[in-house]
């Protein structure tokens, strides 16, 4: 499937210019959590054209394309940049990935290293518990209780919690539930829900008898965790430094 991937890569910058620079698997395949009829989230970034670049009219700075099962998004890199600059979880994820598909970035490993030893904490934290929330509402209103919203809820909750503790949380779920000493209601619960969502059960709705012990087990973590907030870090100026510097070397390699 890399192969078809990549091939879809190339196809879609015969269409939009711009320079392919670094591209991989987010969402569920990442998460080793997809299901057989998953789409492949490809997501990453790309150089304008220099047509584009010197141009003085401003050009859009995404590329989005969505076919069949093949959801693209490509952001150019100066958004890229302002988006890691701000600690933007969902691109630090990106650069974590395991799953690449294209890379012709130089001296990615030390870079990526860098990037990761910048990460902040706080927004990681903060990122994390805000999506375990958004799945949260949706089980308290009762319109939704599936598996499926249940583990999304919890591995937010499961990767804030890590995040607490200044420890990134790995990617993959079952290396993410490692992270954990002992077993506890609420990493049972998300290992039951994975459990039905890998069986294709994951919109099944809970059992009326079964929500009330799960809103009390997810209610008591979250109210942990909310009185239990790490405090915010700083580290903007070095990381700024640091994607200039990159940034300055990637457009000198490709504009000459």
């Amino acid at each position: 499937m890399n192969l078809l991937i990549q091939e879809q890569i190339a196809k879609v910058f015969t269409v939009h210019k711009g320079i392919p620079l670094f591209y991989i698997e987010s969402g569920s395949r990442l998460w080793n959590i997809a299901s057989p009829n998953s789409d492949y989230d490809v997501r990453g970034f790309h150089l304008q054209s220099q047509e584009q670049y010197y141009d003085f009219r401003k050009h859009r700075d995404v590329i989005e394309v969505m076919d069949g099962d093949f959801d693209f998004v490509s952001y150019d890199l100066d958004k890229m940049f302002g988006l890691l600059a701000q600690g933007n979880p969902n691109t630090y994820e990106w650069i974590r990935a395991h799953l690449i598909y294209f890379n012709a970035l130089p001296d990615w490993s030390s870079f990526s290293k860098e990037l990761t030893n910048h990460l902040n904490f706080s927004n990681l934290y903060y990122h994390y518990f805000s999506l375990a929330k958004t799945h949260w509402k949706l089980l308290a209103s009762g319109n939704k209780f599936t598996y499926k919203v249940v583990f999304y809820c919890l591995r937010g909750l499961l990767s804030a919690d890590i995040a607490r503790q200044g420890i990134l949380p790995e990617l993959t779920v079952e290396k993410l539930f490692d992270q954990f000493d002992t077993n506890f209601p609420v990493l049972s619960m998300a290992k039951e829900s994975l459990e039905r969502k890998q069986q294709e059960l994951e919109t099944q709705e809970v059992a009326e008898a079964e929500r009330g012990s799960m809103v009390r087990v997810i209610q008591e973590y979250m109210s942990s965790m909310e009185s239990n907030q790490p405090r915010r870090e700083d580290k903007a100026e070095s990381l700024e430094r640091m994607l200039r510097e990159y940034n300055f070397q990637l457009k000198n390699q490709f504009y000459r």
